[in-house]
């Protein structure tokens, strides 16, 4: 009897456990589709407000080179007033003043779609990192609640042995890395918005070379500052999803990397102690090896405020 009340209660705790998870995910997966949203929102503001930029940046090229013929011509009459009777006199200077004005008026508003447009790339930048995130989370939510929607008494009986047991680890641990691998292919994909951003900004900058060079080479600034960002958060990212070196380079290579990436990000001293020859090993194995040492140092670094952490890889035939 205090068996079967100990399993009841075990029952009770997993149903509470999975609703809990349940409930977690679809919080997660409502802050996804509205992140989705935003960023395709942003999308749309950015795409128009580029156009916008563009169609002023032609303006103002324009405008500059009419107020270039009207100071001319107002130059020629200021030179000669006998030839000029006062009627043409007074047209020249109100012509000159005209498109001073309006020049001035393009500059700033071509200033204030600049800015606009930057602060527009940096927020979708941002909410594009907050639904990466969200949408791995969901992800990985979903590999435990899977896990652990099955029947408690029927994994009890069908994980018999120690190799059973491992064996189902491996199979979650591979959903997990072919999940990691479609969100890297959609990172991949979202590079689309930068090169987008970039282009742009090569064509403004090539609109700018021969009128303002000045702003060309800020423009140009902008574009390198996009790609180095684009590429940096890429790469970072896409190492953490998946760290394809571990398939050419050996575990304790791509675990060297880890640990050199996180003391640069953290400036906590990590030393690893290698014990044994290397051995090779498949990849499924490299990989839940890897995942481990991650997670451990993750943890470490997370909850126990260390200073130095020691890592010991070992070996054995």
């Amino acid at each position: 009897m205090e068996v079967q009340s100990d399993l009841s209660r075990l029952d009770d705790i997993l149903r509470q456990t999975v609703t809990a998870i349940k409930d977690s995910r679809q919080q997660i997966n409502s802050i996804a589709d509205e992140a989705r949203a935003e960023a395709n929102r942003i999308a749309r503001e950015l795409a128009k407000v580029r156009e916008e930029a563009l169609a002023v940046i032609e303006q103002v090229d324009a405008v500059r080179e009419e107020e270039q013929r009207t100071r001319m011509k107002l130059m020629r009459v200021s030179r000669d007033f006998k030839r000029y009777d006062e009627k043409e006199i007074q047209q020249a200077y109100e012509n000159a003043r005209d498109v001073q004005v309006r020049l001035i008026i393009l500059t700033e508003k071509e200033k204030d779609l600049r800015a606009k447009r930057d602060e527009l790339e940096r927020s979708l930048r941002s909410i594009s990192r907050l639904l990466s995130r969200a949408e791995t989370l969901s992800t990985q939510v979903g590999v435990a609640l899977d896990y652990l929607s099955g029947n408690l008494d029927q994994l009890s009986q069908a994980i018999d042995t120690m190799e059973e047991k491992r064996e189902v680890a491996i199979r979650i641990i591979q959903a997990q890395e072919e999940e990691r691998r479609r969100v890297a292919r959609d990172l991949h994909d979202g590079l689309a918005q930068q090169l987008s951003a970039a282009l742009m900004g090569l064509e403004v900058s090539q609109r700018l070379l021969e009128s303002d060079s000045g702003r060309a080479k800020q423009e140009l600034s902008n574009v390198e500052l996009i790609i180095r960002d684009g590429l940096k958060e890429v790469r970072e990212v896409i190492f953490n999803l998946r760290p394809l070196s571990l398939d050419n380079m050996g575990l304790k290579t791509v675990i060297k990397g880890l640990i050199s990436r996180l003391q640069d990000r953290t400036g906590i001293h990590i030393l690893l102690s290698v014990h044994g020859e290397e051995q090779k090993l498949d990849g499924t194995t490299s990989t839940c090896i890897f995942r481990i040492v991650q997670e451990a140092l993750n943890n470490v670094i997370k909850h126990a405020n260390a200073s130095e952490i020691k890592v010991r890889l070992e070996f054995a035939p």
